[in-house]
């Protein structure tokens, strides 16, 4: 693990997997979610395959730097070209994941680095509600959010494991769900700051700022483009990915099966590496 000043009052930990000289794969976290969301089996079977693999942890996660006031979406997106600009690769393949789904879409619109290819999972492409609604994207249910606000963690581990687990089950979808992996994601969320192991309240403002510019944007992006999304997602519904994939000339979506909005699956992350391979092998 190494930390990188990536801008004047902000600095990023983060780590590599792979032969420096390979081709760079950045993978980029959802809201809250630190880098451990791509288990470090993942990252190293990707390495595997011939790339250098670089997996980092947001502001506000980990020992990364922390805010106590909110920020828009824009920061987190300098943070993320900021750092790929340190690793001084003439290009980068991104995977997102959620919100990271988001900001690897405005990378590839909007960043002055080369972008050889796209992967955005479990990700729509706006938030406002008209939008979406014209767009035939659908929201999450108030059911949903009911089921998620009754976890209340309080920053202790060994309290809070209960309340996490029954959340993990919830957006696993109706796949295997993986104890062990789960325990041991929810583990990594103490790590840091106190405030970790709470509700990611700047991330999800920042989320709130997604421009609406974006839905015309995508039609620019002209690198292979990859969206993936679990057929029983239900915080980022289904749906959302079509439309993405939909606004990307020439992409391609896969709907993962039976899985949720999190993957406490193994062969549902050996699914995702083994897609992934088609749009990096097309650099």
């Amino acid at each position: 693990m190494e930390t990188i000043q990536v801008r004047e009052a902000v600095s990023i930990d983060c780590e590599f997997f792979g032969d420096e000289q390979a081709p760079l794969v950045v993978l980029i976290s959802g809201a809250g979610a630190p880098a451990e969301f791509w288990p470090a089996f993942f990252c190293t079977g990707l390495a595997d395959k011939g790339f250098r693999v670089l997996r980092y942890w947001h502001r506000d996660t980990g020992m990364s730097t922390h805010f106590d006031v909110p920020y828009d979406i824009w920061e987190l997106y300098h943070d993320l070209v900021s750092l790929i600009g340190s690793t001084e690769k003439p290009g980068v393949n991104l995977v997102g994941h959620s919100m990271g789904g988001f900001l690897s879409q405005l990378a590839a619109c909007y960043s002055p680095i080369s972008i050889h290819s796209v992967v955005s999972i479990s990700a729509g492409s706006a938030v406002d509600k008209a939008l979406c609604a014209e767009l035939g994207m659908s929201m999450p249910t108030e059911t949903t959010w009911n089921i998620l606000m009754q976890n209340q963690p309080a920053g202790d581990f060994e309290k809070d494991l209960e309340g996490w687990l029954s959340t993990w089950k919830f957006l696993n979808g109706s796949v295997p769900f993986d104890k062990e992996l789960a325990v041991n994601y929810t583990r990594s969320l103490y790590y840091g700051d106190p405030r970790n192991a709470r509700i990611a309240t700047n991330h999800v403002h920042a989320m709130t700022t997604i421009p609406t510019g974006l839905v015309n944007d995508l039609a620019k992006i002209n690198c292979p483009f990859l969206v993936l999304h679990g057929t029983e997602d239900a915080l980022v519904p289904y749906d959302n990915g079509k439309v993405t994939a939909r606004l990307v000339p020439d992409s391609r979506f896969v709907g993962l099966e039976g899985a949720g909005h999190m993957f406490f699956n193994k062969e549902i992350w050996s699914k995702i590496l083994d897609l992934l391979i088609g749009p990096l092998a097309a650099i």
